[in-house]
């Protein structure tokens, strides 16, 4: 009789190989700064492939999307400290606006918006630091709707690093309001220092950038299960800033050590599904494209999702796992030791208050769609930089870290499919529909909000965006659901026959920032 598949003589899987994840960190960093859309980003793609394919999954492929690339055409900088000139090195940030700003600087702290509220930054040029927690797109939101001109961003990594990264904050528009660029903090804190001492600073920021489309790839393999109807979902995403070994090469190495491990521990219960995300660092447009194409357009009977997202880093200051609220999944994870490896240990909830209203990773959108989702997060010195290489990830600490998501993905894989039912009791949830149309006639979508109860929800904000081919924002909206919980959006004839490929409308709504999204494909 033919052995099962991923069964092995060997007995269980030994401790995982540090030297392994270094292999896949050094293969990993050969080819370069790895952003969707570009030769080296599709050329780790085809690796990831090749390491799923060689790994033992079947059905391993990849899944494209379409998306608007940033790309910036001209970019200078210079700025004068009571006159006298300085030029630091810069970067401008992916999703930066374009545009020519010539004005004061203002210090704005950490740009949370009471430090926003308490200056006046209309016409100035807004200079902020980098909070490790609240996300630079917030930040450059809370700016420009202050009606700042430019942002300029101070980083905190040590020797002057600049850290880079994208301003996306609605997660759709290439292009943002002002323009945006990054320095060191060395060139940082000496303007930083001239503000408080009540010195006069003045800059000239000017970014020529444009939109054009391009692809990005997810690639995906599976371990079939013995019961097709459950699947576990592992992913990591693989594009990069620089060499990004923290984030993410150090992802996707305790991805494909994880496809690695269950290929040799039998066939499992449920499927088990790999995927390497492709764009995350842009607007998480990996995760947002699986959530479309295999919860919300295939109905993939998906239990739980796992996410490695900087799963380890040297020097770290904040070892995080966040998780939805199911009593199975936050069981599996300490009974794991996870919640001694990550002692940041907390409800997913907390991280979209803590970051500005943003879930930074992939399994955003899986979250708040429902799913009950886990995902790591480290903080590392050499975060977004030139410097962060493989000897900056802790090896020992991820070989380990991949071992104890093992046992917890043996005991998720042990629970009946109804340990995953229900919905995380601080989500919302949302029913999209479409009224009947005509070519001609505008698209009228009817959406109702309700709690994880079903209660429904009076006076909340919902806004929706209809995207097309794929992830070109069509046109946006924002609305009040009213007393039963209901709200309605309309879009032109014009808007939604645009483009020739796949076409979603996004709804999200929540007091503040989103509680639930829902998606709904169009025809």
């Amino acid at each position: 009789m033919a052995a099962a598949i991923g069964c092995s003589d060997n007995g269980p899987p030994k401790p995982t190989d540090p030297n392994a994840i270094d292999q896949t960190l050094q293969e990993l960093a050969a080819f370069g700064n790895k952003r969707v859309g570009t030769a080296p980003g599709a050329q780790a793609g085809a690796y990831v492939m090749q390491r799923m394919m060689k790994a033992g999954l079947t059905s391993v492929h990849m899944e494209p999307f379409q998306f608007p690339r940033h790309v910036v055409d001209a970019q200078s900088f210079s700025a004068t400290v009571d006159g006298s000139a300085m030029s630091p090195a810069f970067e401008v940030f992916e999703g930066s606006g374009a545009g020519h700003a010539d004005a004061d600087i203002v210090y704005v702290g950490t740009a949370h918006p009471a430090e926003v509220a308490a200056v006046d930054l209309h016409g100035k040029i807004a200079l902020l630091d980098r909070d490790r927690s609240y996300h630079r797109s917030a930040q450059y939101a809370n700016v420009a709707a202050a009606g700042a001109v430019a942002m300029l961003y101070n980083s905190l990594a040590d020797g002057n690093l600049i850290q880079v990264g994208s301003v996306r904050f609605d997660g759709w528009s290439a292009l943002g309001p002002i323009p945006a660029i990054t320095i060191g903090n060395a060139d940082g804190s000496v303007l930083e220092d001239a503000a408080k001492a009540g010195k006069t600073l003045h800059a000239v920021i000017d970014v020529q950038a444009h939109a054009e489309p391009s692809t990005g790839n997810n690639v995906i393999g599976r371990i079939e299960g013995t019961d097709p109807s459950g699947m576990i979902v592992l992913g990591a995403h693989y594009d990069t800033w620089f060499t990004g070994s923290c984030d993410n090469g150090g992802g996707v190495a305790a991805l494909l050590a994880m496809a690695e491990r269950r290929m040799k521990e039998g066939k499992p219960k449920y499927t088990l599904v790999f995927v390497g995300y492709d764009g995350e660092e842009v607007a998480l447009y990996g995760g947002y494209d699986y959530l479309r194409k295999h919860r919300i357009v295939g109905k993939d009977p998906i239990l739980a999702v796992l996410n490695f997202e900087m799963p380890s880093a040297r020097m770290s200051s904040l070892l995080g796992l966040a998780r939805s609220n199911h009593q199975a999944l936050d069981d599996a994870l300490k009974a794991a030791g996870l919640g001694i490896d990550y002692p940041l240990y907390a409800g997913m909830e907390l991280v979209p208050t803590i970051f500005g209203g943003l879930i930074p990773t992939d399994i955003q959108g899986i979250y708040r769609n429902g799913v009950p989702t886990a995902s790591t997060a480290v903080d590392s010195p050499w975060y977004h930089t030139v410097e962060d290489t493989p000897d900056k990830v802790d090896l020992d600490a991820e070989a380990l870290d991949v071992d104890d998501f093992d046992k917890a993905l043996g005991l998720l894989l042990a629970d009946d499919k109804s340990a995953f039912a229900g919905l995380d009791d601080k989500l919302w949830q949302a029913t999209l529909s479409a009224a009947p149309r005509g070519a001609s006639d505008p698209l009228v979508i009817d959406t109702v909000v309700s709690d994880a109860l079903g209660v429904p929800q009076a006076n909340a904000p919902v806004d929706a965006v209809l995207l097309v081919d794929d992830f070109f924002a069509a046109a946006t909206a924002h609305t009040m659901s009213d007393a039963t919980g209901h709200a309605t959006f309309t879009f032109t004839a014009d808007e939604a026959g645009m483009g020739s490929g796949n076409r979603f409308v996004h709804v999200s709504s929540g007091p503040t920032f989103p509680y639930v999204e829902q998606i709904l494909p169009l025809q």
